[in-house]
């Protein structure tokens, strides 16, 4: 079975993105929709729901922190590598 742990995802700025649910050891590449449990900066679960290839942007920055996919089904932010890191 898998390892499951919360982790805090930050932006680069330091800006607090959100709390997710990840499954297994490796580093973070996607976030499935439905595993974020906290969206601290309500950048994932907006009023207007997201369409897929939407780009995800830090609401500081501007920088571009991740993009939606379907990955097996599900609605998940693949996440851009050196814009985010783990807290």
């Amino acid at each position: 079975m898998a390892q499951r742990q919360f982790i805090d995802v930050a932006c680069e700025c330091g800006t607090p993105l959100a709390r997710y649910r990840k499954g297994g050891k490796g580093r973070l590449v996607k976030m499935f929709l439905d595993k974020v449990a906290e969206d601290r900066a309500k950048i994932f679960h907006t009023e207007q729901p997201l369409k897929l290839h939407d780009n995800i942007y830090c609401p500081t920055c501007g920088s571009r922190v991740a993009t939606l996919h379907m990955i097996r089904g599900r609605p998940a932010a693949k996440v851009n590598q050196g814009s985010v890191r783990v807290v």
